[in-house]
């Protein structure tokens, strides 16, 4: 079986034959279009009312706690959001499925990366079948959070087990999100350790990320999901599907 080094490494070869830019541009587009969302989700939520900043020295004394003078001071200008609960359930729910509609056009565009011929404009393939991407977003979510109730080991082998969902559903868009959910967890059986040493190899890279205020995540969440795509390639060379 190769190695995470050796995943990575082939994932990288084929983002320099051709796919760097246009992973690397696809991921931008993704970023900011969830920018855009994500602002004006807030605004309209501090238009209706659903959001309101309060603050923080009230929320502290909401809280029922004491501070002393010069902390008091410090937090005199801040403030902190709250969230109306039903409006913050619909916000969650919402964006879990437009998360859902991205999130294939990214794998879509991570798989083309590794057979050739990738364009940016790929991560708008979720929009083709809008329904089936956000449904898949949403059962994954719900599924893993289910696990989760139980400890969080077993949320965690939930989501390597759906890990490779949307990569399948973008070989196969006819597929219903469950199938895909249930041909992901085939995919996956045995292989999950595999996955996680995957991840674990980023480590370096994620701390990047965090140093850099985000602004490594140009290149590393691109790298991410191109390696992401090359061990599902080989997923499917060693089941012969």
């Amino acid at each position: 079986m190769p190695t995470s080094y050796e995943i990575r490494t082939t994932a990288w070869g084929k983002m320099k034959e051709g796919g760097l830019l246009p992973i690397i541009a696809g991921f931008a587009l993704v970023f900011m279009l969830g920018t855009l969302v994500d602002v004006a989700i807030r605004q309209f939520g501090l238009w209706q009312g659903f959001v309101v900043n309060v603050p923080a020295l009230d929320f502290i004394d909401q809280m029922g706690l004491v501070l002393e003078p010069e902390h008091e001071k410090a937090l005199g200008s801040i403030t902190i959001p709250q969230i109306d609960p039903v409006y913050g359930i619909a916000v969650f729910v919402a964006k879990t499925l437009w998360e859902g509609i991205l999130a294939f056009g990214c794998a879509v565009l991570a798989i083309s990366v590794m057979r050739g011929g990738a364009t940016a404009f790929q991560v708008f393939s979720g929009f083709r079948w809008p329904v089936r991407t956000a449904s898949l977003g949403l059962l994954r979510a719900l599924l893993v959070f289910l696990w989760s109730l139980l400890l969080i080991v077993p949320g965690i082998c939930a989501s390597y087990s759906y890990r490779m969902a949307f990569y399948l559903l973008a070989d196969n868009p006819d597929w219903t999100p469950l199938r895909a959910i249930q041909e992901s967890k085939k995919l996956m059986y045995g292989h999950r350790w595999r996955l996680a040493w995957l991840d674990c190899s980023f480590i370096g890279w994620f701390l990047l990320v965090f140093i850099t205020w985000g602004l490594a995540g140009i290149f590393v969440m691109p790298y991410f999901a191109a390696a992401n795509a090359a061990f599902y390639e080989d997923l499917l060379d060693r089941t012969g599907r």
